[in-house]
């Protein structure tokens, strides 16, 4: 985007607006991926803090890689972050969704359809992680962080073509993990 290119720019050059800008736009998304992998909010809550104070650190020396957006630069940083807080913590990766529970807490759907459709998500988001590392990374990158598949590419380090492939094959094993488990209607 021409538009975040300027704003880029103009906080490179120290402008305060500009940097709450990029904070502004690119908060949530980078929070709901960074949520998604975390066990608890307050630990996603400090890494999103942690990757934007990281990238706000390196500003000055960052410029745009080909196919890459500053969103994939937040989310390598993220990734980065998340993958060292495992690693440091030795502890099994549990999947935590605030938008999951936003969703709930607003819905005018009875208790008991809610739970139903809770407990739906808790098992595609346990069938996703049960899904090959690569293929699980590219669901990840491309539906729940809804990033393009250049920027999901260049993330993962492959050519488009394999996220591609990769993700049409996760997408062919999760449905077919969602029929064995008699998951029908995803809401």
């Amino acid at each position: 985007m021409p538009e975040d290119d300027i704003i880029i720019h103009k906080a490179q050059a120290g402008d305060r607006e500009a940097l709450n800008t990029l904070m502004s736009n690119y908060w949530h998304p980078i929070y709901h991926f960074v949520s998604y992998k975390m066990s608890s909010l307050e630990d996603a809550q400090e890494i999103t803090q942690e990757t934007f104070l990281r990238a706000f650190r390196s500003l000055p020396n960052y410029k745009q890689q080909a196919g890459a957006t500053f969103k994939t630069y937040l989310s390598r940083i993220a990734l980065n972050l998340i993958t060292d807080f495992w690693r440091k913590n030795g502890r099994n990766l549990v999947v935590t969704d605030l938008a999951e529970y936003q969703e709930l807490a607003s819905s005018d759907d009875p208790p008991d359809m809610q739970t139903i459709t809770q407990e739906t998500r808790e098992e595609i988001a346990f069938l996703i992680r049960s899904l090959p590392k690569e293929q699980q990374q590219t669901i990840e990158l491309r539906i729940i962080a809804g990033l393009p598949i250049k920027e999901t590419a260049t993330t993962m380090g492959k050519t488009e073509a394999a996220v591609k492939m990769l993700q049409q094959r996760a997408l062919k094993n999760l449905r077919q993990l969602l029929q064995d488990k008699g998951i029908t209607a995803i809401n």
